[in-house]
C-alpha cells in the first residue's frame, strides 16, 4: 500500500524548523539563507512530497475574491526614471496594476535610472524585500549589464528589447503583424509594396520585420521591394533614393509615422496618392495599421510570470520559451 506523502509540517518537524521556513525554502525565498533552502529541498525530494496543485488553486481563488493590494510583490523593471521614459509601459500601466490586484498581487514600478545605471542598487532593494517576480519591460539597447542575481527571481521579459540574458518572453508577434499590413495593402489593390524600418526596430524586434517584409510578396504576390532599413538619423535622402528607384505605391512603416511627412513633402496624400499602414498604431492615428495589443502582451506576462511563482521556477530557464501575442488590424480610410 502506498504511503501517505508527508506535509509541510511533517517536513519541519523532522528538519527542526518551523513551518514558515519549510514553505518558503520550497519557493526559494531570498529571505532563507541558501544552505537552509538546499537542506530543505532536499529532504522534501527524499520524502517525496509533492505541493498539493488543488490547495495552490483554492488559495489563487482566495487572493481574486480577496481584492486588495497587500498580495506578493512584482516588479516591474524599467529603463530610466519614470513612467515619462517607457511610454508603452505608462499606457498600460494602470490595466496590469488593476490585473495584477485581480490575481492577488501588487505590481511595483521599479526604474534602473537612465540606461540601467541604477541596476546595482535596485538588486539590492530586491533582495532586501524579498521581492521574487520580475517583468522586464522594453528598453533601450544600449543599457549597462544589469546587477541582478537572477537566480533569485521569476523572471519574464516583455518583447525582445532586453539582449543581455536569455529568459521567458511575452512579444507581440511581429512577423504575422506586417504580414497583415502586406496582405490588407494588397487587397485594397496596392501591388508595388515597400517596407521603412530603422535599424534599432530591426534589432529589437529580433529582425522578424525585415523577414516578413522580404517574405510577403511570396506570400501574398505583388512586386518584391527590398525594405530600407535607416540608422537613427532618419535620413530622408536616403528614403528619396530607395523612393525614386522602386516607385513603391504603399508603404508599410512604424510610429511616429514620419514616412507620411515625407510622403506630404512630396505632394503625395494617403490614401489617395499612396497606400499606408502603421505596425505600431497609435491610439488616436488617422492611419490603418496594426495595433500591437500592449495591454494584452502585459497581462500574458502576468499570467506567465505567476506561473513560474506558483512552479518556483526561479533562475534563468536552460530552454526559454517565447510567447506571442497577435496583434489587431484597423482599417481606416481617412487621409492621414
Amino acid at each position: 500500500m502506498e504511503s501517505t506523502p508527508p506535509t509541510l509540517r511533517t517536513l519541519a518537524a523532522q528538519l527542526g524548523v518551523s513551518h514558515a521556513t519549510v514553505s518558503m525554502a520550497l519557493r526559494n525565498h531570498p529571505l532563507i539563507s541558501a544552505d537552509t533552502r538546499e537542506r530543505v529541498q532536499a529532504h522534501a525530494r527524499k520524502m517525496n512530497y509533492r505541493g498539493n496543485i488543488l490547495v495552490s488553486a483554492l488559495l489563487t481563488q482566495v487572493r481574486r475574491q480577496r481584492v486588495n493590494a497587500t498580495g506578493e510583490v512584482i516588479a516591474m523593471l524599467i529603463e530610466g526614471s519614470g513612467l515619462e521614459h517607457a511610454p508603452v509601459v505608462a499606457s498600460v500601466w494602470d490595466a496590469t496594476r488593476r490585473r495584477a490586484r485581480q490575481m492577488g498581487l501588487k505590481l511595483e514600478l521599479f526604474p534602473l535610472g537612465h540606461r540601467g545605471r541604477d541596476a546595482a542598487s535596485v538588486g539590492r532593494v530586491l533582495f532586501n524585500r524579498g521581492i521574487r517576480g520580475l517583468i522586464i519591460a522594453p528598453m533601450r539597447l544600449d543599457i549597462v549589464p544589469l546587477e541582478i542575481d537572477w537566480s533569485l527571481h521569476a523572471v519574464v521579459a516583455v518583447g525582445y528589447s532586453f539582449q543581455q540574458q536569455e529568459m521567458n518572453r511575452v512579444a507581440h508577434a511581429h512577423f504575422s503583424g506586417l504580414l497583415t499590413c502586406y496582405r490588407e495593402l494588397r487587397a485594397a489593390g496596392w501591388n508595388r509594396i515597400g517596407c521603412v524600418l530603422r535599424h534599432d526596430e530591426d534589432e529589437r524586434t529580433r529582425h522578424y520585420w525585415q523577414a516578413a517584409a522580404l517574405c510577403a510578396p511570396r506570400v501574398h504576390g505583388g512586386a518584391a521591394i527590398p525594405p530600407l532599413l535607416l540608422d537613427e538619423a532618419l535620413s530622408e535622402a536616403e528614403f528619396d533614393k530607395w523612393f525614386k528607384r522602386y516607385k513603391p505605391g504603399a508603404v508599410i512603416g512604424n510610429q511616429p509615422d514620419y514616412v507620411l511627412d515625407w510622403l506630404r513633402r512630396r505632394g503625395l496624400q494617403v490614401p489617395a496618392d499612396r497606400g499606408y499602414a502603421s505596425l505600431d498604431l497609435a491610439p488616436d492615428a488617422k492611419v490603418p495599421g496594426m495595433s500591437q495589443s500592449w495591454e494584452r502582451v502585459f497581462a500574458v506576462a502576468l499570467n506567465q510570470l505567476a506561473g513560474e511563482l506558483s512552479r518556483n521556477e526561479f533562475g534563468l530557464p536552460s530552454e526559454p520559451s517565447t510567447t506571442v501575442v497577435e496583434g489587431v488590424w484597423t482599417a481606416r480610410n481617412t487621409r492621414a
